[in-house]
């Protein structure tokens, strides 16, 4: 999920078929911002 790539330390995500194809792509894309946004940022746990 973007929360647990953010949490992982990604820096960059990407993201297509889960707004592309949604019903309603804003809205997806509108919760998409709100779950990273949420999602702590940072380095996690090196394996």
């Amino acid at each position: 999920s973007p929360a647990e790539a953010m949490a992982s330390g990604a820096t960059w995500l990407v993201v297509g078929r889960p707004v592309t194809r949604a019903a309603d792509p804003g809205l997806a894309f509108a919760q998409l911002r709100q779950q990273i946004a949420a999602a702590p940022h940072g380095r996690g746990p090196v394996p």
